[in-house]
């Protein structure tokens, strides 16, 4: 039996969301859900980061990213005068963005820190490498699919804005915490 969308899990709806089958409006208008999302990533941020490297930055390159993304979000939607979208679409990047801090980072756990020359990789090292970077580019899709629903947009304009969010948000932590 087919439940309505309204009712679908919210598992169920981000990884729609993550095979691009969803769409943002689909998913509750919730502020608490948002906050919840919100704070669930940024935890899963610092865990993740510390795990990973024991940067003590993880809290703020995580609050800086979500500033970012978020951020332009609302710009976005707001040329478009769209920001009564704002808060599904939020929830909709903050959900994906938990799901692929979980991929992303199981993928770096199992193959533990990468060593400082490319010609010391081993062939584990080399495989998660290209997965990483195939997640990256999926990450960035989804972002764009998000975008390109939320703001009734062209699918190679949000594109172009979801790999803008990208570098932006890569350029400032660069700025903020310097290369890591």
């Amino acid at each position: 039996m087919n439940r309505p969308d309204a009712a679908r899990s919210l598992p169920a709806q981000v990884r729609d969301l993550c095979l691009l089958r969803g769409d943002p409006q689909d998913l509750p208008f919730s502020p608490g859900l948002l906050v919840a999302l919100l704070v669930a990533g940024t935890a899963l941020d610092v865990v993740v980061g510390n795990a990973l490297d024991d940067d003590e930055n993880a809290l703020a390159r995580s609050l800086l990213s979500s500033l970012v993304v978020f951020g332009l979000c609302w710009v976005a939607l707001a040329m478009r005068d769209l920001r009564n979208r704002f808060v599904q679409t939020a929830t909709a990047l903050a959900a994906t963005g938990i799901a692929f801090t979980l991929l992303q980072g199981g993928l770096l756990l199992l193959v533990g820190p990468f060593p400082e020359s490319a010609t010391t990789f081993t062939p584990t090292q080399v495989i998660v490498g290209w997965l990483l970077f195939a997640t990256l580019l999926w990450q960035i899709a989804v972002t764009a699919h998000i975008v390109r629903h939320a703001a009734d947009m062209r699918p190679g304009f949000a594109l172009a804005l979801a790999i803008t969010w990208f570098i932006a948000s890569m350029a400032l932590q660069g700025a903020a915490f310097g290369a890591n």
